[in-house]
């Protein structure tokens, strides 16, 4: 029985095994043998996978093996391969620069100008990097004997430069000694401002005096000298061209109505070049500008260089925007130099605004070097009204570091830039609805009290328009003080109280400054002769005005047989006449 049972059991077991099996396979019911089948077909696939993968791993990296071996080889050579990209740059520059110039000199102008200036700042900066050291090295025992005769070098300095100011003076003005009135102006800014002194006993006369050389040797170079007088005309004449490119946005914008109004034609200057100083800043262009402008007024004048910095910055920006180079050092800046900074925006015009004025028809030439005489002029004043009585925290000019916005492309800059210029057209427009209603105003009251003694026509001659140029390029009014309390209190909340005190004062000098440049300009500008009128009048007696036109009308005569004129002599009407009695006064060649 235990052995029918036993065989019985195992039968029926083999037989119910059979059956799930065979189940299994018809019906698709989960049983350990397919399991055991579908695993064997899992890992013959998974083999042939990795193998596979392998494969193609291997043909990747075999294909990746130029690729690998070009970057490792840039790597390692990427100086040599730095220099062969900058040298076939710098061929092919060459070769257009030649061409350029070759084929017509004058319309290249603009390119020699701006890769001969290109050219000097890179060598400079190589020379500083490579060979600053041993130049300095060089120098070292010249500096230190110049220190320790400093004081007999100072005086011996003071003497001459005084000296020769006074025998330019007694020549210069021997022709025209209206000049002297401006000079007195000067003198009398100077003495108003010292008495009226924070601290009269801690002026630094060193900072005063090389504030006021400096701004006297610019106008000097810009004013009187050809090449200076040249090099800003013609500066003035590319700042307008570049303006004029503002008309491809306004007329798409605004249309034909940037032909008759003004609000559509000047005010979108503002807007534009206020996004190219967004761009410049955003480039690191202006910072490298400023810096060495201030590097230049820190090292003669001797002052910190956080104050230079920024009113030297206000040659290029606002009022608020200066400030904006030394935002972090702000905090530790002593009350003089706060007072510096505001004088600076004071006495100075934003570039924006500089492209407005230059649109109502202002000399270009002027306002631009209006804004650079402003700049050491500032800082001079400025320590002359509020001396220095702190220990400065900013004394070297490796203490500060100027950064850039914080755009994050050239598009944010021009988006940026474009936006903060809404409120200063906004303020423009509104100002010169009130001043010019109020300018009339003052025009038809001079003309009525004229005419009561006989003098109906009360008008600037261009002397004085040049004089009021300079004196009335600069932010002093009392719309500003809002502007620069708000701006810089801002930026820097813990210097409010100080700010508030000191921009009052501020103010004033910030005016002085700029009726200082104008007495500049008054005392060096010689206003154009008009020839024509000079022998119309007077020509019986050699005086200096008849001299000089003769002068320029013999350099303009061609005699060849028959006498004729050239330049602005070609279309003068009575210009033979004129030339026969300018040599029965004057014995020169070309009478013979």
């Amino acid at each position: 029985l235990k052995l029918f049972s036993d065989s019985f059991f195992t039968a029926d077991k083999e037989d119910l095994q059979l059956t799930t099996i065979s189940c299994g396979k018809e019906q698709g019911v989960d049983n350990p043998a397919f399991f055991k089948e579908d695993k064997l077909t899992d890992d013959l696939s998974d083999s042939d996978k990795e193998e596979s993968e392998k494969e193609s791993k291997s043909c990747l990296s075999k294909a990746c093996i130029p690729i690998t071996a070009t970057e490792t080889f840039c790597k390692t050579h990427s100086k040599i391969i730095k220099y062969i990209a900058l040298g076939i740059l710098a061929a092919g520059y060459l070769a257009y620069f030649i061409a350029a110039v070759y084929l017509d000199f004058q319309r290249a102008i603009a390119l020699v100008v701006l890769t001969c200036l290109g050219v000097f700042i890179i060598v400079c900066e190589l020379v500083n990097k490579y060979k600053g050291d041993s130049i300095r090295r060089f120098f070292k025992p010249a500096q230190r004997c110049f220190k320790s005769n400093i004081r007999w070098i100072k005086w011996v300095f003071i003497v001459i430069v005084v000296g020769l100011l006074v025998a330019w003076l007694a020549i210069d003005t021997r022709k025209r000694p209206e000049q002297l009135i401006s000079f007195g102006g000067v003198c009398l800014f100077v003495i108003a401002i010292f008495l009226f002194s924070a601290h009269r006993t801690a002026v630094s006369w060193r900072t005063v005096f090389w504030g006021l050389g400096l701004q006297f040797a610019i106008g000097l170079f810009v004013i009187r000298t050809e090449p200076g007088l040249l090099a800003f005309e013609w500066l003035g004449k590319q700042v307008q061209i570049f303006l004029d490119y503002t008309k491809a946005g306004s007329s798409f914008v605004f249309g034909d109505l940037i032909e008759n109004i003004f609000a559509f034609q000047a005010l979108p200057i503002v807007v534009f070049f206020s996004s190219v100083m967004s761009v410049l800043y955003y480039l690191g262009v202006m910072q490298w500008v400023i810096t060495k402008i201030s590097w230049a007024m820190q090292v003669t004048m001797g002052t910190s260089s956080t104050e230079t910095l920024s009113v030297a910055g206000n040659i290029f920006v606002g009022q608020t925007e200066a400030p904006l180079l030394i935002r972090p050092y702000l905090k530790d800046m002593t009350k003089s130099e706060i007072h510096a900074v505001m004088t600076g925006g004071f006495a100075t015009i934003a570039g924006s605004v500089m492209g407005a004025f230059i649109s109502f028809g202002i000399d270009a030439s002027s306002l631009i070097s209006a804004s650079v005489m402003a700049a050491p002029c500032a800082l001079a004043i400025s320590k002359l009204s509020y001396p220095e009585t702190e220990k400065s925290k900013f004394t070297s000019k490796s203490q500060i570091k100027v950064d850039s916005g914080g755009e994050q492309n050239i598009l944010e800059a021009v988006s940026g830039g474009a936006s903060a210029s809404i409120g200063l057209v906004a303020n423009i427009a509104a100002n010169l609805i009130a001043f010019l209603a109020i300018l009339d105003f003052i025009n038809a009251t001079l003309k009525w009290m004229g005419g009561m003694v006989g003098y109906p026509e009360v008008t600037f001659e261009v002397r004085s328009e040049i004089i009021c140029t300079y004196a009335l390029c600069g932010f002093a009014n009392f719309s500003s003080l809002g502007i620069v309390i708000g701006g810089l209190s801002s930026i820097c909340p813990q210097k409010k109280s100080d700010i508030s005190t000191l921009v009052l004062r501020a103010l004033f000098t910030g005016t002085c400054v700029s009726l200082i440049n104008a007495c500049i300009a008054g005392i060096l500008f010689v206003p154009p002769l008009d020839c024509v009128d000079v022998f119309q009048n007077v020509f019986n007696t050699t005086t200096p005005n008849i001299e000089t036109c003769c002068n320029d009308l013999f350099e303009s005569t061609i005699n060849n047989g028959t006498i004729y004129f050239e330049g602005s002599w070609s279309g003068v009407k009575n210009a033979t006449i004129y030339f026969a009695n300018c040599c029965g006064l004057f014995q020169e060649s070309v009478c013979m």
